[in-house]
């Protein structure tokens, strides 16, 4: 029997590629969740900026600044969209990496390898 077929190696093999998914994808969510702190502040500035446009009565305010009401409501939507998305995103990487932890599972049992890797 060879090195590549012993049954030790593979196992061994099996559980990096294993953890280095687990690291990986813990990374993913790492970003994503920065990403989502970063609109959750953006978001909150445009809140802040509104209430305080808003504190003035439209009839006082100018065009122009009724204008830059609007844009602020626009980039918050926009804002509010993007953070859907994510949790989209990460819910969409979720159920991928259920699916490749079961392929892989599958790989391994055909293999007959333990599969205590926890």
């Amino acid at each position: 029997m060879g090195k590549k077929d012993d049954p030790k190696l593979m196992q061994e093999w099996f559980k990096l590629v294993q953890e280095k998914n687990a690291l990986v994808r813990y990374e993913s969510e790492l970003m994503i969740f920065a990403r989502e702190l970063e609109l959750e502040d953006r978001q909150s500035r445009l809140q802040q900026e509104l209430r305080e446009r808003m504190a003035v009565e439209d009839h006082l305010k100018t065009e122009k600044e009724l204008s830059e009401e609007k844009q602020i409501l626009s980039e918050m939507l926009e804002v509010v969209e993007q953070r859907d998305a994510l949790v989209a995103l990460l819910e969409e990487q979720r159920l991928r990496e259920k699916e490749e932890d079961k392929d892989l599972e599958a790989i391994m049992l055909s293999k007959a390898f333990d599969l205590n890797w926890a």
